[in-house]
């Protein structure tokens, strides 16, 4: 046997001990640093909405940008046209 008789009668004590000590930990470090992770995860989110909605607004104008040149160049090709069959 691995454990002598004496070893025995302690190991539900020292089992308690080492549960107990898992238990003080979780309640005391790891569910509060939860709060701070699930802050830190929903400020993070915040800052990725935020940037995406710039970019769109960013590619939004450009687009805008791009589509009145392509007008202008139209209207150029249309007035080139014009002289050309006069």
């Amino acid at each position: 046997m691995v454990f002598g008789a004496r070893a025995r009668q302690f190991l539900p004590y020292v089992n308690f001990v080492v549960a107990s000590t898992a238990l003080a930990f979780q309640t005391t470090v790891l569910y509060p640093w939860h709060y701070q992770l699930d802050n830190a995860f929903h400020v993070l989110k915040d800052d990725q909405a935020e940037m995406l909605r710039n970019y769109h607004d960013v590619k939004i104008q450009r687009f805008g940008e791009l589509e009145r040149r392509m007008e202008g160049l139209e209207r150029r090709m249309q007035a080139l046209d014009r002289k050309a069959s006069l």
